[in-house]
């Protein structure tokens, strides 16, 4: 407590200096925020002499080193006297630390007025409640929604309290995820993953690949110093699962489908595929690739699974023409791209799409393909 009265005397020492230097404006009294009510607040800039002076936002000062500036001022600039409004910024006070106290000296100044004027300041305290620790519900095939993973396979964390931030990340100049953000981290059998999207009730991450060979994994999420129980989930050499257009893991598959001398299009039940058509299908639970990933992403090239791969339309086999890799590059190594053709033979409508990685197929995730 006496290392925090001393952080907010110097605050205070910094306000009252520029309240009551020669200048002539004057700030209202500071101001206290807890982020579980972060009320917008309001204080008053005058002039101590009545007189209409512009004014403006010179920024803050931090207590100590190292706090970030988590507020909002609006508006930046005006003509005294003038209703100043301070709010909490979401984005930053979502990553400071429970518990804590954060203080700032928030500074104005006039426009253009000679001799110049110091301005005045006023005190902003922010008081960081206690958070409750990660709790987490599930952890499935990101495709499937299954609880079944792999190696490298795309997976969802549901649950609550896992972050504060709801944010997606990208790769880094080693082409890797990061595998610890907004103090946030997932570890499956104490191996950190990495990262790609983060909110409070879910988090996509991919199994990493050194853990090839484990029939189980315990899954957990660590907050800070808060860490979740684990969940345990079994793990397969490959789990494939496709990608589906609903998100739900069911039903119509997220497939492209190339026309007859035409572009690109969205297989759909308005936009069927006739026998002999290309369809470009995406899932995740390969596994193993070979050759093996350096890194989060790949650059160029193809890569193609250890484990063979088959697919069936409708019950009947398609024949495959690609199976690696996605197209594209800086694509994630948990995606692989399959190019089948419609087989001859099978029905119209809606029909099941089974796809078979080594010993696992998809059967149970019930997706289907738009036949003409």
């Amino acid at each position: 407590m006496k290392k925090l009265y001393m952080r907010l005397a110097r605050i205070l020492l910094f306000a009252s200096t520029l309240q009551f230097a020669a200048a002539q404006l004057y700030c209202s009294s500071g101001i206290f925020f807890s982020a579980a009510s972060p009320s917008v607040q309001t204080i008053t800039v005058a002039d101590l002499s009545g007189a209409h002076v512009k004014f403006k936002y010179k920024g803050v000062e931090p207590s100590e080193q190292g706090i970030p500036n988590f507020i909002m001022v609006i508006p930046s600039s005006a003509t005294t006297p003038a209703s100043v409004q301070i709010a909490l910024n979401p984005n930053v006070v979502s990553l400071l630390h429970p518990l804590s106290v954060y203080v700032l000296g928030v500074g104005f100044s006039p426009v253009d007025q000679t001799p110049a004027d110091p301005g005045c300041g006023v005190s902003v305290t922010l008081h960081m409640p206690a958070e409750p620790p990660p709790s987490v519900q599930s952890v499935v095939n990101s495709a499937s929604l299954r609880p079944v993973l792999s190696p490298g396979a795309l997976v969802s964390i549901f649950g609550s309290h896992l972050t504060g931030p709801t944010l997606s990340t990208t790769f880094d100049d080693t082409a890797s995820y990061p595998t610890s953000v907004a103090a946030t981290t997932v570890t499956f059998n104490g191996v950190a993953a990495p990262l790609l999207y983060l909110s409070p009730s879910q988090i996509n991450a991919i199994v990493p690949f050194s853990l090839a060979g484990q029939t189980s994994l315990q899954v957990a999420v660590q907050r800070f110093e808060l860490v979740s129980a684990s969940v345990t989930v079994p793990s397969l050499d490959t789990a494939p699962a496709v990608f589906t257009s609903s998100q739900t893991g069911t039903g119509q598959a997220a497939v492209l489908q190339h026309a007859f001398n035409g572009p690109l299009s969205y297989n759909s039940s308005s936009n069927p595929a006739p026998a002999g058509t290309y369809l470009e299908i995406f899932a995740t639970g390969q596994g193993l690739w070979t050759p093996p990933p350096q890194s989060d992403v790949f650059f160029f090239g193809e890569s193609f699974t250890t484990q063979p791969v088959t697919l069936t339309i409708g019950g009947l086999p398609a024949k495959i023409v690609y199976a690696g890799t996605l197209g594209a590059t800086l694509n994630s190594w948990s995606v692989l791209q399959v190019n089948a053709l419609v087989p001859d033979g099978v029905g119209s409508g809606a029909q099941p799409v089974v796809l078979k990685i080594g010993a696992n197929d998809n059967s149970q995730q019930k997706v289907t393909v738009a036949v003409q």
